[in-house]
C-alpha cells in the first residue's frame, strides 16, 4: 500500500475502488479510528512532539499574542501545516505560521493507535490512508469540507485556504507558558485592559 505523500497528489478524480475499506467499515468504526488518531496526536503535542499524519503535520510552535492595549505575550500554540508538496500541487495559500524546519516531525504510530481501540493494525492504517485520500480528492476538486479531529479542532477547506481551528481547551493545554489564557481573554498579565486578543 503506497501511503507516502505523493500518493495524495491526484491528477485525476479518485477511483472509488481506492476507498474499498471505507465502504466496508461503518461510520462508527471510521469515527473510532479517527478519534483514537486525534487523541494520539494531542498526547504527542502535549509532549511538544510534532506529528506527520500523511498530508501534513501538527506541531506546537512559539508565537506572539496581542493582549490588552499594547501588550504582547509569548505563547505556545498548536498549528497544522499541509505538506509543501500538497500545498504546491493543489495551489493552496501558504499558512501564516509555519512549522520551523528544525522541528522533527514524527510519523503516526499506527500500532499504538490500533492497540488503543483493539483494532487490527492493517485496518487502522488503511482506514487513515483512505480517509486522507478522500480529503485529497476534496483538495483536487476545490470543494468545501470540514474535517473533525476529536479534542483537537476542525480542519476546513475554503477555496484555496486550509484553516485549522483548534478547540480552546486544546490551545490552553498545550501552552506551557501560562500566557495563553490572558491572551485569549485579551488582558495584560500586569493590569486589566480592554479586550483585544489576536494571535500572530
Amino acid at each position: 500500500m503506497a501511503t507516502g505523500v505523493f500518493s495524495y497528489l491526484l491528477f485525476e478524480p479518485l477511483d472509488p475502488k481506492e476507498l474499498s475499506l471505507l465502504k466496508d467499515l461503518t461510520t462508527a468504526e471510521i469515527c473510532k479510528v479517527w478519534k483514537a488518531t486525534s487523541n494520539y496526536v494531542r498526547r504527542e503535542l502535549l509532549e511538544k512532539r510534532a506529528v506527520d499524519i500523511g498530508i501534513g503535520s501538527f506541531a506546537v510552535v512559539p508565537a506572539h499574542a496581542a493582549a490588552g492595549e499594547d501588550g504582547v505575550l509569548d505563547v505556545d500554540r498548536p498549528v497544522f501545516q499541509l505538506n509543501r508538496h500538497i500545498q504546491q500541487f493543489y495551489k493552496l495559500k501558504e499558512p501564516k505560521i509555519k512549522i520551523p524546519y528544525e522541528i522533527f516531525e514524527y510519523p503516526l504510530d499506527f500500532q499504538e493507535i490500533a492497540e488503543s481501540i483493539y483494532f487490527r493494525l492493517p485496518i487502522v492504517e488503511q482506514c487513515i490512508h483512505e480517509t486522507l485520500l478522500f480529503f485529497a480528492e476534496t483538495l483536487r476538486g476545490k470543494k468545501e469540507v470540514d474535517f473533525f479531529f476529536s479534542k483537537l479542532g476542525i480542519l476546513s477547506l475554503r477555496g484555496q485556504k486550509v484553516i485549522m481551528n483548534f478547540f480552546d481547551d486544546c490551545v490552553l493545554q498545550v501552552d506551557a507558558t501560562g500566557n495563553m489564557l490572558p491572551a485569549l481573554l485579551g488582558v495584560s498579565l500586569h493590569a486589566s485592559r480592554a479586550p483585544c486578543s489576536t494571535l500572530k
